[in-house]
């Protein structure tokens, strides 16, 4: 059994890069939004205004910008979560949603582009405002706080247990039905967003031919073989097994916090 899945396992493999790459590439607009909302938290409005692209100075005065903080609940930011990250040669989109201190949800899209090899922030705006073209400019002025994910805590041993087997299950679940629909849901968007449901079931074509059933993991509990970490891409990642028979199963997952939740964002099982 061991041998047919060395194809699946290196087509794994391959999804899991994928995703690392893609939070590599995207690390750097990521991390200008980061700085940009420091400053805002911090209070120096001024230097969050002036860290931004010329193109945004020069369609938003300092005022406007001022305006803006105080006119809407924005500036009031707990924390964002971002759904979509993209790069498109020197310019970069951020798609996501700020908390407020107040507990309300404000649906963003951030724009930037590179000037002087630099990530700067040209527009900020409100993807669920309605807004018309004349006032995009002030839009944009829009902060967001992103509090960086490898900043939060690791979640408890209960409640990794319940991860590790909602993930390994709903997959089993989805191969036994040869339907990866509901497998699919429950990934994190940044994966949903490069891939869909035929390519996951084409993934683990193998594992439907040879009909491995993974759901012999229901009622056990998971070992972690490594202490939950989580690495510099903000990836939480648990590894480990079931004592399971007639084999047991192998897991190697990785989790991204899109809030208000841990979700998978990369997998990798085998059977032994």
């Amino acid at each position: 059994m061991k041998k047919w899945l060395i194809g699946i396992l290196i087509f794994l493999a391959v999804v899991v890069v994928i995703i690392i790459v893609a939070l590599q590439a995207t690390k750097g607009v990521v991390k200008t939004a980061d700085e940009f909302f420091a400053l805002l938290r911090e209070g120096q409005v001024e230097a969050a205004y002036t860290s931004t692209a010329k193109e945004f100075q020069a369609a938003t005065s300092l005022n406007e910008f001022q305006y803006f903080l105080e006119a809407t609940t924005i500036g009031n930011f707990a924390r964002a979560s971002w759904t979509s990250r993209s790069i498109n040669n020197n310019t970069g989109k951020l798609i996501g949603s700020i908390h407020t201190k107040a507990g309300g949800v404000v649906p963003v899209e951030i724009d930037l582009v590179k000037e002087g090899g630099k990530w700067k922030i040209l527009s900020l705006t409100r993807s669920a405002a309605g807004l018309g073209e004349k006032e995009e400019a002030k839009e944009a002025a829009k902060p967001k706080e992103t509090v960086p994910v490898s900043s939060k805590e690791i979640p408890s041993s209960e409640a990794l247990a319940g991860m590790i087997n909602e993930s390994v299950y709903l997959l089993g679940d989805g191969l036994n039905k040869s339907d990866l629909s509901e497998f699919y849901g429950h990934i994190a968007k940044l994966w949903q967003n490069q891939t869909d449901e035929a390519s996951l079931r084409q993934a683990f074509r193998e594992f439907i031919e040879k009909k491995v059933d993974l759901t012999i993991i229901q009622n056990e509990a998971p070992v972690l073989s490594e202490p939950p970490a989580i690495d510099d891409d903000g990836i939480l990642r648990l590894k480990g097994y079931y004592a399971t028979k007639p084999y047991m199963v192998y897991f190697d997952l990785g989790y991204l916090y899109e809030h208000p939740q841990w979700k998978l964002v990369a997998i990798n099982v085998s059977t032994k």
